[in-house]
């Protein structure tokens, strides 16, 4: 289960950017939104959700011992074994799954014409799926649509990668994002395996120095590979009878795992065009389809830029460029506002996208848990910090009682057991 992602970020211990709300909400008892309750102190029972977090709990339990099992909640999944399901399942549904390698690509006045494949020759259709990631066979390389580049806020371009079986660590139900000297380190957990992998910025230090940085911090990591990519995303995803899904058509970088919820929306979004137009995707639908790629990434890439803008826990020359230079771009009127008046949530309609799938709660636990300064300001009253702690030691009393990962397991795995 992933609950959220813990940050060692900037200048408390951590802070928890949670699925679900926390932030974005106000408590009866307390006159303000809870935001403005977290000063420099702690950031462990913020809600229940980090306090979950805080003692690797995943269910909080009733007064029966049955588990409170929410929505707001993502997963941790082993690759491998999440597309050999996938795979398994097309063919239960008749899908035919071939392997083939792609020699030529042939156009004509359509788009793509066909693909000449080294085992099964010419490759006919009247629609292609480029899903051929950092490379964009058929939207970049063959169709040439212009690329729209992130560097200016986004400056990794590199990642090494690695892991290890898991021994006697606890299983944490979060993504961690640990503070780099040239980037940051993600750590996955699963449950035989943690996976943990260092994004950094080439133009900083080299690979192999990152390999070393890496290890250091990760001396149980075995093998490492690294990847190689660039933060931006083409023009268009839908040109012609070419539709780009995944890395193919955009990428920011690893931190905030938006990778798999964009492939899972643009092929929903491909799917109900088809349904919807008969399988004749007019130029309109191609176009509304092409706004919205656009729009879902830059909101992406304005969220993310907010990470490094602020991050203060190091002091090296890749975070004092990130700090100086990082652009904000869309997302610099939400940070103007919290500057001027903390984590007030009055007017989140207006300053939040609909679709922005951060949302206030996300602003906010970055802002808040990075200590980005405010201007108003005022003190807490002695009855509003002893409210404060009232509902902080009820969320710690919840979490110490609720279930842990390997406990969650154990009752998931009962024969009795129903969702």
């Amino acid at each position: 289960w992933k609950l959220g992602i813990r940050f060692l970020w900037g200048k408390r211990p951590y802070f928890d950017f949670v699925f679900g709300r926390q932030l974005d909400t106000r408590w009866q008892i307390l006159p303000r939104g809870t935001g403005f309750y977290c000063g420099e102190g702690p950031f462990d029972y913020v809600g229940t959700t980090s306090g979950l977090m805080t003692h690797n709990a995943i269910w909080a339990r009733r007064p029966d011992n049955s588990p409170i099992i929410t929505g707001s909640v993502g997963y941790h999944l082993e690759n491998e074994t999440f597309v050999a399901f996938l795979e398994a399942h097309a063919r239960q549904l008749g899908i035919g799954i071939e392997e083939d390698t792609v020699l030529e690509v042939q156009q004509n006045e359509a788009g793509i014409s066909g693909l000449q494949c080294e085992r099964g020759g010419l490759r006919e259709a009247d629609l292609f799926v480029d899903c051929s990631g950092f490379v964009s066979l058929l939207l970049g390389k063959t169709l040439n649509e212009p690329f729209v580049s992130y560097e200016s806020s986004l400056f990794n371009d590199r990642a090494v990668v690695g892991g290890w079986e898991r021994e006697e660590e606890p299983i944490q139900p979060y993504t961690t994002a640990e503070t780099m000297s040239s980037g940051w380190c993600w750590r996955i957990d699963h449950e035989f395996r943690i996976n943990r992998g260092y994004v950094f910025s080439s133009a900083f230090q080299s690979e192999a120095a990152a390999e070393e940085e890496f290890r250091r911090a990760n001396p149980k990591v075995r093998d490492t590979r690294f990847i190689r990519f660039r933060t931006g995303r083409y023009e268009r995803a839908w040109v012609k009878n070419v539709v780009a899904v995944g890395n193919s058509g955009g990428f920011v970088e690893p931190l905030e795992s938006t990778g798999l919820a964009c492939i899972c929306e643009w092929s929903q979004g491909i799917a109900e065009i088809l349904h919807e137009t008969r399988g004749q995707p007019t130029p309109t639908m191609i176009r509304a389809f092409n706004k919205r790629h656009s729009i879902c990434w830059d909101i992406i890439r304005d969220f993310l830029a907010v990470h490094f803008k602020f991050n203060t826990r190091y002091d090296t020359p890749y975070w004092q460029e990130c700090r100086a230079k990082a652009e904000l771009c869309g997302a610099q009127p939400i940070v103007e506002y919290f500057q001027e008046n903390g984590p007030s949530i009055l007017w989140r309609p207006l300053l939040i996208d609909p679709k922005d799938q951060f949302g206030m709660e996300g602003y906010l636990s970055l802002l808040i848990g990075q200590q980005v300064p405010y201007q108003l300001r005022s003190p807490l009253s002695a009855e509003e910090l002893a409210n404060w702690q009232r509902i902080r030691s009820a969320v710690r009393t919840q979490a110490e009682q609720a279930y842990s990962v390997p406990g969650a397991l154990a009752l998931l795995r009962l024969p009795h057991f129903r969702w």
